[in-house]
């Protein structure tokens, strides 16, 4: 009887401190939800992000909401989760994508785990997947092409989603939307994706819009043609005359690359570089600095619309940088920023995306150490903060960084086609 009244005398006890616990708790003042909002901005990593929207409900609610994200997008950059290698394996038949996560202790790291888990890159849903082949990856998306006849200059396109296992295909250029010069001359067709502007992604839609922007090279002339999401039409957009310009007629040499709402197309030993600016459509070239001739280099993005370019030089990373980055201004307008020391390896760049560059350095001697291959080392360099960081590392130098994979962790993630 004893035990029976002490243990009642213990439950009530511990009845009555949690109401008083409780009553503490709910006398805290309690921080409104704007105050909130502006708090979990301040976050830089989306994985902490992820983590607070995890603690309570009335913190997930919050960082769910699509206004939230929208703002969070607006001032963060996608974090970058690894590199896609979309090499040909020799002896497949099939088309090969594989995904290299950063490894720790990059920040970004549970978030790679979590696309690794859930994405899917062996891209299922393709008819004779051998015919296939990538041209680009943005935004989380993989643009897919393939030519349907030896004959047809078009070529067909697939969108995919990995992240969310989505896809659509697109329709082809309607012939009669093509000069007849562009046909009876054709050179190249080279599709690419357009990035969403930040307009874009501050909108209601639950689906992202996305286009597709394809060049169609001719002896004289680049005439380029954008595909809408939102319109599911093909339209001439833009012609540029290559006459004086005879490296143009050769797309296959080109590297593009994109930052600040435009895009550009170098050359290995060229002094110039071809510009596409987004939002008007127009084309212009600019010059390039000399010390880039017969240098690798790269155009990254370094904020508030001031152009970045990367130059490799002998163990050292040259960092330049202009104000208008799409006039045909000379090279006077290039200002020399800073040198980036490196290792002594034998480096080159992979794919940017999101205002990265990727660095890929490979041992001059891969078996210089007891005979064992080293790893290749990857790289991230954002010009912004002149940080570099490590991605990961390779037992092989087979891999191809073709492109820079950048999204953001799944909870935050909307479906995007």
């Amino acid at each position: 009887m004893f035990l029976q009244r002490r243990a009642a005398g213990r439950g009530m006890r511990s009845s009555m401190a949690g109401r008083i616990a409780a009553a503490a708790l709910a006398a805290q003042p309690v921080l409104p939800d704007d105050i909130l909002e502006d708090i979990f901005l301040l976050l830089d990593d989306a994985a902490d992000l992820v983590r607070a929207a995890a603690s309570c409900t009335s913190f997930r609610r919050i960082v769910s909401d699509r206004r939230f994200r929208r703002r969070y997008r607006s001032l963060h950059r996608p974090p970058v989760l690894g590199f896609l290698d979309c090499a040909r394996r020799r002896g497949k038949d099939r088309i090969s994508v594989h995904f290299y996560p950063v490894e720790p202790p990059h920040s970004s790291a549970p978030a790679a785990r979590a696309v690794v888990r859930d994405a899917d890159f062996t891209l299922p849903f393709l008819s004779d997947p051998s015919s296939w082949r990538v041209s680009d990856v943005r935004d989380g998306r993989i643009l897919l092409s393939r030519q349907t006849t030896v004959r047809d200059i078009l070529k067909e396109l697939i969108v995919c989603d990995p992240l969310h296992r989505r896809h659509i295909q697109i329709p082809l250029i309607p012939h009669d939307l093509i000069p007849y010069e562009a046909i009876r001359h054709f050179m190249g067709f080279e599709p690419f994706l357009d990035p969403a502007t930040e307009k874009e992604k501050e909108t209601e839609d639950e689906d992202l819009p996305f286009r597709v922007i394809c060049n169609v090279f001719s002896d004289n002339t680049i005439h380029t043609f954008v595909f809408s999401s939102g319109t599911g039409e093909w339209r001439l957009v833009a012609s540029f005359d290559i006459r004086t310009l005879v490296w143009l007629k050769y797309p296959m040499l080109l590297r593009r690359h994109y930052a600040c709402n435009c895009f550009y197309w170098t050359m290995y030993a060229r002094k110039v570089m071809l510009v596409l600016e987004t939002r008007e459509m127009k084309f212009s070239t600019v010059a390039l600095p000399p010390e880039s001739k017969y240098r690798e280099n790269a155009l990254v993005e370094v904020g508030e619309g001031k152009l970045g370019l990367l130059i490799l030089g002998e163990r050292m990373l040259f960092v330049y940088s202009r104000t208008s980055p799409n006039n045909r201004h000379g090279i006077e307008d290039w200002r020399y920023d800073n040198a980036i020391p490196l290792v002594d390896r034998r480096w080159s760049f992979g794919g940017g995306a999101e205002g990265y560059a990727l660095l890929e350095g490979v041992a001059r001697n891969p078996y210089q150490i007891l005979g064992k291959k080293t790893d290749t080392q990857y790289f991230t360099v954002e010009l912004k903060t002149l940080s570099v960081k490590r991605l990961c590392a390779t037992k092989s130098d087979t891999a191809s960084p073709d492109y820079l994979y950048a999204s953001f962790p799944l909870p935050l993630s909307l479906p995007s086609l």
